[in-house]
Parts: structure tokens; sequence; C-alpha cells
């Protein structure tokens, strides 16, 4: 089947203009309909299009969420998807002066400069196997390639040093993620009922299983999940029927909605052993909402003294959460987390993200 292409501008010709013209290869929208890549790209591409840089949108459809709008100087170039597309170099419109691939994918014209953006490394740190080895050889062939390596901590850098190494020709750079405006304090009707956040996926690393045995010693509470898909039996097996009775899947909640159970919450509960960033930490400090974890890397670069830290422990997890009850702990860790939020800003993410694009295009 011939691929159907629609160029989505009215440009006629390539975008050029003082050197830079960005082709942003968007298969990630392809891929999720939600998820903090998806966030990462969009908050790109639409400061891209408000400052008016010269730049390319490439979408392979069909698309699984809302894509970011575009105008004269962001070309939308859409096309159906081939088999395997997501394997497969990404078809590069002409004119284009760099590439960033939205998921770890090479342009088909190998003499075009790159940039590559780094997420985290967890199927190399937490999973096995095939579907291991194939995102691994993916992922390594488009940093190897790339001019330039954006991490989005220094956690993920030292994971790329130590995993993959970076050659001589090419430059490293820790841009942070940001967080939407959406999150922040607001005045809140005190809940029915004191309750617990877990927001995101809840398998493996993300020891889930030690927040769910924690609400068997925490009665009076409530555990609200977020996203991740729907609870499983097995992970409430073993649980008595009062304590799976508290705790409940929302399913996927906007972001007003999630700041609002930010805002309501006693704690964000992420106990995740692995991390490359870790934006519910941010959300929810921006919110006012502590936020309760146990010891990992990228996760203490980014909350740092606004965390409660733990061990991995269900019963250290559940005395830390019933402490948070009480104002006199919990109003100087919001205070603190506010503060440290104040650091993660997605145009503070744009703007340096800019000037490697400039770098890389070169005079």
């Amino acid at each position: 089947m011939v691929a159907l292409t629609q160029l989505d501008c009215d440009v006629p010709g390539p975008l050029v203009s003082d050197g830079i013209s960005v082709v942003i290869d968007g298969i990630v929208f392809s891929l999720q309909r939600h998820g903090g890549i998806s966030v990462y790209f969009h908050q790109l591409t639409t400061r891209l299009l408000r400052d008016e840089v010269p730049s390319y949108l490439t979408l392979e459809g069909p698309a699984l969420q809302s894509l970011p709008e575009t105008g004269l100087t962001l070309c939308k170039v859409q096309r159906t998807a081939r088999l395997a597309e997501r394997y497969r170099p990404a078809r590069v419109p002409p004119g284009g002066s760099l590439f960033h691939s939205s998921y770890y994918r090479l342009p088909d014209n190998p003499a075009l400069p790159s940039v590559v953006t780094v997420h985290d490394f967890t199927y190399e740190r937490c999973l096995r196997g095939p579907r291991r080895w194939l995102h691994s050889a993916q992922k390594f062939a488009a940093i190897r390639a790339a001019q330039a390596i954006i991490c989005v901590s220094e956690a993920t850098r030292d994971d790329l040093i130590d995993i993959v190494g970076v050659s001589s020709t090419q430059q490293v750079y820790v841009i942070r993620n940001g967080v939407d405006a959406n999150f922040k304090p607001q005045a809140q009707e005190t809940p029915a009922r004191p309750f617990v956040l877990f927001v995101g996926q809840r398998g493996g690393y993300k020891n889930f299983h030690l927040v769910a045995r924690a609400m068997t010693l925490l009665p009076d509470f409530e555990l609200l999940c977020v996203g991740g898909g729907a609870l499983g039996s097995h992970e409430l097996h073993g649980l008595p029927r009062s304590t799976r009775d508290r705790i409940r899947h929302l399913g996927f909640v906007t972001d007003p909605a999630l700041n609002q159970l930010y805002n309501q919450a006693v704690c964000l509960a992420y106990p995740s052993s692995y991390e490359g960033f870790g934006i519910p930490v941010v959300e929810a400090m921006k919110a006012g909402c502590p936020v309760v974890c146990i010891r990992c890397k990228a996760v203490i670069e980014v909350g740092m003294n606004a965390l409660s830290i733990v061990a991995p422990d269900a019963s250290a997890l559940a005395e830390r959460i019933d402490a948070l009850a009480s104002s006199d702990i919990r109003d100087p860790l919001i205070r603190t987390g506010l503060e440290v939020a104040g650091n993660y800003d997605w145009e503070r993410t744009y703007r340096e993200t800019l000037r490697v694009y400039r770098a890389v295009s070169g005079p």
C-alpha cells in the first residue's frame, strides 16, 4: 500500500531561517495515548510554533492522541504508517537542518545532524528478554548516531555513560523536564476520608505492593490510584477485604482533576526504585502535596530536601504516611516542595533545548 502524505501548512518549499529548521519525528504520538514523552514533545513543538522557529512535525497515522497545533512555521507532515513503523528510519522532508526523534528513531537521511533526548534506562536497568533487546538496540543506535544527547537528569546522564558511553565527538546536555502550570495549590474541601495518592504505572520496580501493604496498617486512609491501567486481582492478592475495599482506581484523569487530587491528598506515595526523572514528584510538590519515596537516585535529585525518604518497607511507609497527617510535619515539607518545584519550568526546558538545536545546526 502506498503511504498517504499530507502537508498541513502553506509553505511551498523548505523552511529555513537563520540556519535552523527542526524536523521533529512525532512517532510517540502514534505509540501512546498519554505520557511524559508526549508531554515533552508537545511542549517543545508548541513553543517552536509560538516563536516562529521553522519546523516540521512528521506524524505516522493513525495518531492515538490530540496533536500540537500547527501554523505557517510549524508544518505538520502526516503519512500512513508503514509496517513496523516505530523501528524504521523516519522519513524526513527536505530542508531540515537537524532531526529530533520523539522515540529513538534515525532519520532516513544519515547526513542530517540529529539530537536525541534520553529519558531513562528503565528497559536496561529493570527488564529482561527480547523486549529489552529490541528496545535497547534501537535506542543505542539513535544515541550513537546523535551529535547532541539531552538527558533529563544527572542520574540519566550517569546511566548513559555507564551503559552506552559517549564519543569524543558528541555533546551531552542535562536539561531537566518542566511541569505544567495546571499544577498549583488551590483551596479544596477536606475529603470525607484522608487518602494517599499513587500516580502512574504500578508494576515491578514501581513497588506498588509496598503501598498496598502499608494500607493494612492505615485503616483510616484510602489509596487512590491514577493511570497505569485497571487494578488487577494479583495486585490486591493477600490483602484483607477491609484493605481491598479502601483501594480504588480512578483511571486517567485530566491535569486539572489531578491537581485537585494532589491538593487533597495526604501525600503522593512514590516508592519507585528506578526513574529517569519522576514527573509526578514535581507535579505533587508544585501542587503543595508532600511526597513519600524510597531511595532512588533520580527522584532524590529532583525532589531534594522536600522528600520524605523511607526504607523500602511497608511498615516504614505507613509510619511516615500517618505522620504526614499532622500539619506540624506536613506544612514545612509543603513549603520546601513549592520552592524546589520552582526550578522546573517547561519554558526553561524549551530555551535550553533551542540552544542545543542552534549548536547542532552550526553557523
